[in-house]
């Protein structure tokens, strides 16, 4: 009996070891677990360090190459490898404190970054049909494209382990023609059209968008804001209709034609809505918000700020009044991206009006700088002139007067004009008979212009200087015939403005049409000023209206590349022009009834040129505070009382109005019908007018972390031949 005791107590003992023995080696794995555990989440957290602060490193470089970019318009191939990028090292430093509150295992020291040269320029179609450019915002456009690639390496070290990280990245520039736009406004655009209204073409703010309508609104290309885009009015008075269409970009029905879908109350998912879709839409449906509605429903043609829609502007071009720098003379303190963009050192042709309407024309904007440096008192300037005669250049008889004057109601004052005849001038840029008086001629020998010279030439872009355009002067008149019996004395007296006019436009000067085949000669023609412009009657067209309103975007077989840059842009109509009895004289004879309250009768009128100018932005919520819209963009004097604006071309609102300061509410005129259409020969067929400006984007094209194989071999890549920072 007490041997099975014994032997029992034998058995509790063994167990009790045996168990002891298997929690210990549980225990052991546990805690070698947990310190395996410890050390890899140790690692994980320095690797995480490592790789926030490459990617840090690579967001810095990225921003300031768009901040260094946006302010240059011209840059080389070394560009960073000469001026060394500097915000990652400079911001890094209060990012990653090393302090051991922060936590933070990273040293600024410890991180790198290689920036490569930019490639060489390309064109390059963004096509809409290839699912990567569906959020694109400038698909369907061509783009003059270069790029950059970055390379970031950081490292993430404490006494007990380290750990690395690699990443790289690339940002295209892209460059594209401001007149690739149906309608660019660099301000609040307000779209309230009353009668119905379809836009043919791409639509851009870079601030806000405010749309409604009083029929319906249709747009057929991508619309998209860099603000908000609110289905509404900034104040009151204007129409409040929401029947507002935007493309989808696809034609699911098969009938030839994009579909479209209505803002207010669209269907998804099969339910309605209930609201409208605009940038306020997570304020009035729960579970909803703009960026992904519209995309859903649009498929990238609809998109605003939160979709990263970022402001298109002119490099160097930082703030609207810099972009009205971009239409004034020549200055010697403005920074070199505006100066070199500006019409005016751009021109081939230079007219300087002085202060009495006199109207001086250089070959070369350098020599009217200098003539206006001179002084500014007569004996003076003739002195210049005397020193420098073969720097200006005579013109035509009759192509250049001053001496008429028209009653503007919007701006409550008499304008007095500085008419330029283009019929005259397109006679003397085609110079087609050698030492003919109707050809330029250069002052000081009166031999003709050498209007071919490469680098003195002729290049479609005219340039009118109006000194003094917001004062006037006294103009003497002009007499003309009216019938057989009656004659008119037109225009004399004073005025409080200056203002260019354009008249006999219906063909414009082209030096090309000389040898069309030779491409170093200048199409079309640019005419810009610092002052406002007013247009009479047919400009670049023949006046005959396609009844398929096809002529809307589809130019006619002569029509050029043209553009028209002022402060403000008027519009009058073919019914304002008249010509004179006997002698078949183009007269702008509605300047005779232009005081009266009672507005001329407009006749039909067709306009093909793009449209650069500024507004006069809507300053409350008073009707009478409008801005106009862009319903009213060009401003107009006459009754069209259902005559027809036949208008392509391409509509910029790039910076608010100086000089004709006018309320649009102190306008007196009936509006046209407007068939307004973006002309395909800045679209589809990519033909411009001379010196259109740039619009410079970026896009991030690649962003993604790296082996070291990978890292090694793009560093060590010749073609991108990176550069350390």
């Amino acid at each position: 009996m007490k041997r099975f005791i014994h032997s029992r107590r034998g058995s509790v003992i063994l167990m009790v070891m045996i168990f002891t023995t298997i929690l210990g080696l549980l225990g052991a794995s546990l805690i070698a677990y947990t310190l395996t555990e410890r050390r890899l989440n140790h690692r994980n957290k320095l690797r995480f360090e490592a790789k926030n602060a490459a990617e840090a490193a690579l967001e810095y470089a990225a921003s300031e190459v768009r901040a260094r970019l946006t302010r240059n318009l011209n840059f080389a191939a070394d560009e960073f490898s000469t001026t060394p990028i500097t915000a990652h090292s400079t911001r890094l430093a209060q990012l990653l404190p090393t302090v051991a509150s922060e936590f933070n295992h990273v040293a600024p020291g410890d991180v790198s970054l290689w920036v490569s040269q930019i490639t060489e320029p390309t064109r390059r179609y963004i096509d809409p049909s290839n699912p990567g450019n569906d959020f694109d915002p400038l698909r369907g456009q061509t783009v003059t494209a270069q790029s950059v690639r970055f390379l970031a390496r950081a490292r993430s070290a404490d006494p007990v382990a380290e750990a690395w990280s690699y990443a790289t990245q690339e940002i295209e520039v892209r460059d594209a023609a401001l007149f690739n736009y149906a309608i660019f406004y660099n301000l609040d655009m307000e779209f309230h059209p009353s009668p119905a209204m379809t836009v043919v073409g791409p639509v851009h703010s870079n601030q806000n968008a405010y749309l409604t309508e009083q029929s319906t609104l249709k747009l057929l290309d991508t619309f998209t804001t860099a603000g908000t885009l609110t289905i509404g009015t900034i104040g009151s008075g204007r129409p409040s209709g929401r029947n507002i269409s935007f493309t989808t970009g696809v034609d699911d029905n098969s009938d030839g034609v994009l579909d479209v879908i209505n803002a207010n109350n669209p269907t998804i998912n099969g339910t309605s809505l209930g609201t409208y879709v605009d940038s306020n839409l997570a304020s009035r449906k729960s579970g909803y918000n703009f960026r992904d509605t519209a995309s859903q429903l649009w498929n990238g043609n609809l998109q605003d700020s939160s979709h990263g829609i970022t402001q298109q502007t002119p490099p160097g071009v930082l703030s609207t009044s810099q972009a009205h720098d971009l239409i004034e003379p020549p200055d010697a303190a403005g920074t070199a991206a505006v100066e070199s963009q500006k019409y005016a050192n751009k021109a081939g042709l230079y007219f300087l009006v002085e202060a009495d309407g006199t109207t001086r024309a250089f070959y070369d904007p350098a020599a009217a700088t200098a003539y206006k440096a001179s002084g500014n008192t007569t004996a003076l300037r003739a002195a210049w002139r005397a020193a420098n005669a073969n720097k200006l250049i005579d013109l035509p008889p009759n192509m250049i007067n001053k001496e008429r004057r028209m009653y503007d109601h919007r701006e409550g004052r008499w304008i007095n004009m500085i008419d330029i005849d283009l019929g005259t001038m397109r006679t003397a840029v085609a110079a087609s008979t050698a030492g003919a008086p109707e050809n330029f001629k250069i002052s000081g020998t009166g031999a003709d212009w050498s209007i071919d010279d490469a680098n003195d030439g002729w290049n479609g872009i005219v340039y009118v200087d109006v000194e003094r355009p917001s004062n006037g002067f006294t103009s003497t008149g002009l007499t003309y015939k009216k019938t057989s019996s009656n004659t008119y004395n037109q225009g004399s007296g004073s005025g409080s403005r200056t203002a260019v006019r354009l008249l006999n436009a219906s063909s414009l000067p082209n030096r090309r049409a000389a040898d069309p085949s030779n491409a170093f000669l200048a199409e079309g023609l640019s005419i810009a000023t610092n002052a406002p412009v007013y247009t009479v009657g047919h400009y670049n067209a023949d006046g005959s209206l396609a009844s398929d309103l096809s002529d809307m975007t589809t130019p006619e077989t002569n029509e050029v590349p043209a553009a028209i840059i002022a402060d403000a842009i008027n519009v009058l109509s073919s019914g304002w022009a008249a010509l004179e009895h006997g002698t078949g004289k183009f007269v702008p004879a509605g300047d005779e009834t232009s005081q009266s309250s009672t507005r001329p009768a407009a006749g039909n009128t067709e306009v093909s040129a793009a449209l650069l100018t500024g507004i006069v932005s809507t300053s409350g919520t008073a009707s009478s505070a409008y801005s106009g819209g862009v319903e009213n963009y060009p401003r107009f004097h006459e009754e069209w009382s259902g005559r027809s604006l036949r208008y392509r071309g391409s509509i910029v609102a790039l910076f608010e109005s100086e000089i004709a300061r006018g309320a649009w509410n102190s306008a007196k005129y009936g509006a046209p019908k407007r068939e307004w259409g973006f002309n395909s020969m800045f679209g589809s067929q990519r033909r411009y007018p001379p010196g259109t400006p740039i619009i410079r984007t970026f896009r991030r094209l690649d962003y993604r972390d790296v082996s070291i194989p990978e890292f090694n071999t793009l560093l060590a890549d010749a073609h991108l031949n990176f550069t350390a920072m």
